[in-house]
């Protein structure tokens, strides 16, 4: 045992011999990530772009439906408020989205989820401008792009964030305009008059419609196609007054798109509580059932 505790202090006498003398090294501090995120590198390429829209794709959804622990209020239901489609009537909460002069504070129902979800609006819309965005002041860095890939990235690009500015001139008016990715911290923003950032929206949306192919073009169901394109420049086009402009528009997405205005019943019909809500089979029931929403037989 004696041999065995002589041994350890020899080597815990040479240990500190050996640091005493070599000192201290921080080489430890210093990160060895797995991987570094640079958006210089992460978006000079066709699947880098691919990732930003998808991200824009989805973040359609949240925008309507985005929902936290507890919510019982979807964003949706929340711009309905502001509508003749919905009132709140619950008899049993003193916080009831009725009083707006009293519920939409910044203070109370502004941020009150369970009574509603505006504030999403405000947050999911800059989101979405920032992934379309990324693709907008990344695309000419992509090497080997032909113009035609390149312009359909574009007008991709360009309906998501006129989506988003739609909305936003709609619900708050006058708001910031932004339109490339901020590469530093940024405090100062002003307003842009709503007239002027539609008539920038107008422009974008011309652009798509010419460049971004129609979806029997496409080999995907589901992404941003010419027609989703000639329907947001027809909103476009309506607000910024330019309505035989509009008319002409949805003449050509109604009658020479594809598409045609559903009349008749189509699809699988579903009647789930017929003896508390029995639903008559009509055509727009059809519309919004799940099953129906990307058949063929949908125009």
């Amino acid at each position: 045992m004696k041999n065995y505790i002589n041994q350890f202090k020899l080597l815990l006498g040479i240990t500190c011999v050996s640091a005493l003398f070599t000192g201290c090294s921080d080489d430890f501090l210093k990160p060895d990530p797995l991987s570094l995120y640079e958006p210089t590198v992460t978006f000079n390429t066709v699947d880098g772009l691919n990732a930003a829209l998808a991200s824009a794709d989805k973040a359609l959804r949240a925008y309507w439906t985005n929902t936290e622990a507890c919510d019982l209020m979807l964003p949706l239901m929340s711009e309905y408020l502001f509508s003749d489609l919905t009132v709140a009537s619950k008899t049993d909460d003193q916080l009831a989205f009725c009083d707006i002069n009293e519920r939409f504070t910044p203070t109370d129902g502004w941020y009150n989820f369970d009574q509603n979800r505006l504030v999403i609006f405000w947050g999911e819309t800059y989101n979405g401008i920032k992934y379309a965005n990324t693709v907008i002041s990344y695309i000419n860095k992509v090497e080997g792009l032909d113009e035609t890939t390149r312009n359909e990235f574009l007008g991709r690009a360009y309906f998501h964030r006129a989506y988003r500015y739609m909305n936003l001139c709609f619900q708050f008016g006058d708001v910031p305009f932004v339109s490339k990715i901020i590469e530093s911290p940024k405090q100062d923003y002003k307003s842009t008059k709503r007239e002027a950032i539609i008539k920038r929206m107008v422009q974008d949306m011309e652009f798509a419609v010419q460049n971004v192919p129609d979806q029997k073009d496409m080999t995907y169901i589901g992404m941003i196609n010419k027609g989703a394109c000639r329907q947001l420049l027809i909103k476009c086009y309506l607000a910024n007054g330019d309505f035989q402009k509009a008319k002409e528009q949805a003449d050509i997405l109604i009658d020479q798109s594809g598409y045609s205005l559903m009349q008749d019943e189509f699809g699988t019909f579903s009647n789930p509580n017929p003896k508390t809500w029995n639903i008559t089979n009509n055509v727009i029931w059809n519309l919004h059932q799940g099953g129906n929403k990307a058949i063929a037989a949908n125009k």
